[in-house]
């Protein structure tokens, strides 16, 4: 049996971390909460998730710096920024790292199961 893909959460609403995993299904991927942006960037250079998702408000733009040490070590990895609010300032920071996709909270499962699906072909599982 082939091991369900893991996807990073950071700094996410836990309504949003619900949401996800309600669009992904009983087969869909794991979704395993992360500490701290170093543990992003180091479970990003040494495990193979299929995602991150990484939450960003305007008190925690600095979230937005680790995208580039991701792209670093892992350049086809998706990096799916959730904003807090909708905040024609903070998507235009989140935009500028080279997303995969930016969704605003709260998220809607359409959305989310359009954007799991593109990623995790992205990440071809």
């Amino acid at each position: 049996m082939k091991p369900r893909p893991v996807m990073l959460t950071f700094s996410c609403h836990p309504q949003d971390v619900a949401v996800l995993r309600e669009a992904s299904g009983p087969q869909g991927p794991v979704f395993q909460a992360v500490g701290s942006l170093v543990e992003v960037a180091h479970l990003a250079a040494t495990r193979r998730p299929a995602a991150v998702f990484l939450g960003a408000g305007d008190d925690t733009l600095g979230h937005l710096d680790v995208i580039r040490t991701i792209h670093a070590v892992r350049s086809d990895l998706p990096v799916i920024v959730i904003g807090d609010h909708d905040s024609l300032e903070l998507e235009r920071r989140a935009r500028q790292q080279t997303l995969f996709y930016y969704l605003v909270h709260p998220v809607e499962r359409e959305e989310v199961e359009a954007v799991l699906r593109d990623a995790l072909r992205h990440a071809g599982s």
